[in-house]
């Protein structure tokens, strides 16, 4: 059933009218609405973006699902001892990985280096293997030696404590982060308690850096750096998830900045 109630009828005006206004990009907020809806409607519209810098411990969500996978299979069935092994590999495996992002920074050249080294050794592998000396068997045999049994309980712990770090990192893109638009830069420290800079953002100059290939590459983050240069400071974001969709939108905004100056430049 469909509600035709004025008050309902109103609610969808105002809503079809903040998003209308919303596009334009000279627009400013109007004093009734609040800040939150003001931001969900410009940054629908395309004419706003949060950037938002996370610590390294962000990247720990994953080691953390796994921890608590890893941490109901075993508390389920503690009995099947194979299981367990399997699941201790899987878990140090995953958590090598993870801390090779908190440790080494992998660049272009050592990426490409890294990929070189395991081709190389993958064919060396290759070419070496026979009947008499199955080197594939043998990995699996010590793949299938080492016992890496930790308890159910254990893995409980490091999940709460790999939640707690990216917790925390959580928080503090809540307190301090970044909002662009295309006339100005806000820059919000200790955003509950209203700590706010605003500065002016004609002809910005934005720079989006990809130091970590592993973070830049990983379906969950595709992370990266972004550094705006404003007139008055230079701001460093590390650690920015979906970098290519920032970048994205900040070249449409600053686009569409440099085009009304020039316009306004031309009709002068």
């Amino acid at each position: 059933m469909t509600d035709n109630s004025p008050d309902k009828k109103a609610q969808v005006d105002e809503h079809g009218h903040l998003l209308e206004l919303a596009t334009k990009a000279e627009s400013k907020k109007p004093t009734d609405v609040r800040d939150g809806a003001w931001r969900r409607a410009r940054i629908a519209a395309g004419h706003m973006v949060i950037i938002r810098s996370h610590f390294k411990s962000i990247f720990l969500i994953p080691l953390a699902i796994v921890s608590l996978v890893c941490g109901i299979a075993v508390t389920m069935n503690p009995e099947a001892e194979t299981w367990r092994y399997a699941w201790g590999l899987i878990w140090i495996f995953t958590f090598v990985f993870y801390m090779n992002i908190f440790i080494f920074e992998w660049n272009r050249a050592w990426t490409i280096v890294l990929l070189g080294g395991m081709v190389t050794t993958v064919a060396i592998l290759f070419a070496i293997n026979s009947e008499s000396f199955p080197v594939w068997q043998k990995l699996w045999n010590g793949i299938k030696a080492l016992k890496m049994d930790l308890s159910g309980q254990l893995y409980l712990v490091f999940f709460m404590f790999f939640s707690f770090c990216a917790f925390v990192s959580w928080v503090k893109t809540r307190l301090n982060y970044v909002v662009i638009e295309h006339n100005e830069m806000q820059i919000y420290r200790n955003a509950f308690f209203g700590d706010r800079e605003r500065i002016s953002m004609l002809n910005p100059r934005i720079e989006v850096k990809v130091q970590d290939m592993v973070e830049y590459f990983h379906p969950f983050y595709r992370a990266g750096t972004v550094v705006i240069h404003a007139p008055t400071k230079t701001i460093v974001l590390d650690n920015v998830l979906g970098i290519r969709k920032v970048e994205r939108i900040t070249d449409r905004l600053g686009s569409t900045l440099s085009v009304r100056i020039e316009s306004e430049s031309a009709a002068k």
